[in-house]
């Protein structure tokens, strides 16, 4: 009697497991569609993570801006707020001070060397350590950004030669001479500063359209195999099976 109770509890599970195994159409295809939907967010996304690189001479023509002075012009107020600008000009009027506080002249130490270093890059004519940090920075109109730029460079390496911290005491003798450096400054630094500014920006747009996936993460459920390929979670979920 216990043996054939048994029997009958094994056949209802072989027949509940059995019913529950089958799937009709529309269960079918709503789990096709289930399916199929993870692996096209995954393929938009390998693909959006994969964009093709562009050759190197395709990305040198490609990274060329026309200049738009009006339009460039016309949105000053707000380029003027914008950290492309702020910071290299902190930049520069924090190692002006520095100058005149540390005097580097005929010294040797880490602190004199480190002053004449940003001396020479961010204050002197062409100040080219600034415009460089301007043009890299610019979301737009780099080449205004260097006049910007090369503008206060102007200012603080005018006031070091007027006020006699570069080379000797200002004399009657030295003034025509330090004019003369003034309004040099003041017109080759700007005209520099828009070149070597336009250069910094053309070059990080050749840097990003020559490799434009550097810096983006990896899509999930992937990962690199010895031979450059990836392999997604559900194979290696099959892998282990």
């Amino acid at each position: 009697m216990a043996r054939a109770k048994r029997t009958q509890r094994a056949e209802a599970r072989r027949r509940y497991r059995s019913e529950q195994s089958l799937t009709g159409p529309d269960d079918a295809d709503e789990l096709d569609a289930a399916a199929s939907a993870p692996a096209s967010r995954s393929t938009s996304s390998a693909t959006q993570s994969n964009a093709p690189r562009m050759g190197v001479g395709n990305a040198f023509r490609a990274a060329f801006r026309p200049v738009d002075i009006r339009s460039d012009l016309r949105a000053l107020p707000q380029l003027v707020r914008h950290r492309a600008l702020w910071i290299p000009a902190a930049i520069t009027l924090a190692t002006t001070v520095l100058f005149i506080v540390v005097r580097p002249e005929n010294r040797t130490d880490i602190l004199g060397v480190l002053t004449v270093f940003l001396y020479q890059y961010f204050v002197v004519t062409p100040a080219i350590g600034g415009v460089f940090i301007a043009g890299f920075l610019a979301p737009k109109a780099s080449w205004l950004y260097g006049i910007l730029v090369g503008l206060v460079a102007s200012v603080c390496y005018s006031f070091l030669v007027v006020r006699g911290f570069i080379g000797t005491a200002p004399t009657a003798e030295t003034q025509g001479l330090a004019r003369d450096v003034v309004l040099a400054s003041f017109f080759l630094s700007p005209i520099i500063g828009a070149f070597f500014a336009s250069t910094a920006a053309w070059y990080r747009r050749f840097l990003y359209l020559s490799n434009p996936n550097r810096g983006r993460a990896k899509p999930s459920g992937s990962s690199s195999r010895p031979d450059g390929r990836t392999r997604s979670s559900s194979q290696k979920a099959s892998a282990r099976r």
